[in-house]
């Protein structure tokens, strides 16, 4: 396969938050949407608070969002647009980590906020319209939880986070009883080796997993990976099956296809499987974050991530960068 991509800029200022809803960027903190060709609505209103990063979700006619402050303990959730009521995540150290919060949809209907607002190593299932809590959960395969993300079937969460003192890891949990996928356990930890940059899911039943140059221990297990790697776990499998040197670290990742986006200095596209780059956007700066603590000099940007519609943008001084991504034989 041949990577293949176009490339627009979109001239947009002010905005504090990027998402995508359907074909539409948002900045969740104004409702300001930046369509693709161009053109820019006007903000609708202010939160009166310096949020600066947010997560969203479109489930049928509802748009829900959580526009947060990355490195404060502040959230918003908002419902179509409009807030509906505040949120807040646990304070212990939360200057020094990326906010834990994601959105996602239940097997009855209901859409959940899953985050940490009593403690950063306990994750609360809470229902988004009522408030209510559905369900708690705490384990030893993760403290700080971090960057989390749940997979485009619902089946698992996982947790790209961090142990005392600083060791980066990542955590898989099922978020259904003993499903075929996890065989034996409803956990996993990616934990040991060398310290995990970042983790994302490719598909329903594979992760996409990076290493940083900072190792942990000596002996690396069967869930850990050496220096500076890019691996592919397979859920149902329960192990590795491909593994890739990186030249340098990978930031925040988008996997793709038979690719993953990079977003350590530049964007840039790596094959899987070889750890090879096969295309740069030079002339985008993406920052120079680490793994769930280390933001990097210059810190990162705001980047909307569209892995399902093989796309991206990055916030930059003259606007917006979209890049759509497409493939041929």
């Amino acid at each position: 396969m041949k990577l293949c991509q176009t490339t627009a800029r979109i001239s947009c200022h002010g905005i504090s938050t990027l998402v995508w809803d359907e074909e539409d960027l948002v900045d969740v903190t104004s409702n300001q949407r930046i369509h693709l060709d161009g053109s820019v609505t006007q903000s609708q209103f202010g939160l009166a608070y310096e949020f600066d990063r947010a997560v969203c979700l479109r489930e049928s006619r509802s748009f829900w969002a959580v526009a947060y402050a990355n490195r404060g303990t502040a959230a918003a959730l908002m419902k179509n647009g409009k807030f509906h009521r505040q949120l807040n995540r646990d304070f212990n150290h939360a200057e020094w980590f990326d906010y834990p919060v994601t959105l996602a949809p239940r097997a009855d209907g209901r859409i959940v906020v899953i985050h940490c607002p009593r403690s950063y190593n306990t994750l609360e299932f809470e229902d988004a319209e009522t408030g209510e809590i559905l369900e708690v959960k705490t384990s030893e395969g993760m403290e700080f939880h971090s960057r989390l993300a749940v997979s485009p079937n619902g089946r698992f969460l996982l947790s790209a986070g961090w142990f005392w003192h600083p060791l980066c890891g990542v955590w898989l949990c099922a978020l259904q009883e003993s499903p075929d996928g996890m065989p034996g356990s409803n956990e996993l930890a990616f934990s040991y080796g060398y310290e995990f940059d970042s983790a994302a899911f490719l598909d329903d039943d594979r992760l996409v997993l990076t290493t940083t140059a900072e190792g942990v221990n000596t002996g690396i297990p069967k869930t850990g990976l050496g220096s500076l790697k890019l691996g592919v776990w397979k859920i149902s499998e329960t192990k590795w099956i491909s593994t890739a040197d990186l030249a340098e670290p990978s930031g925040l990742i988008m996997p793709w296809q038979d690719w993953v986006i990079s977003f350590y200095g530049h964007p840039k596209a790596i094959e899987l499987t070889t750890g090879a780059v096969v295309h740069r956007w030079d002339q985008v700066n993406s920052g120079r974050q680490v793994g769930a603590i280390d933001l990097g000099d210059p810190s990162p940007p705001l980047v909307a991530l569209d892995p399902r519609g093989g796309r991206f943008a990055v916030s930059g001084p003259d606007g917006i960068t979209v890049v759509t991504l497409s493939s041929t034989a």
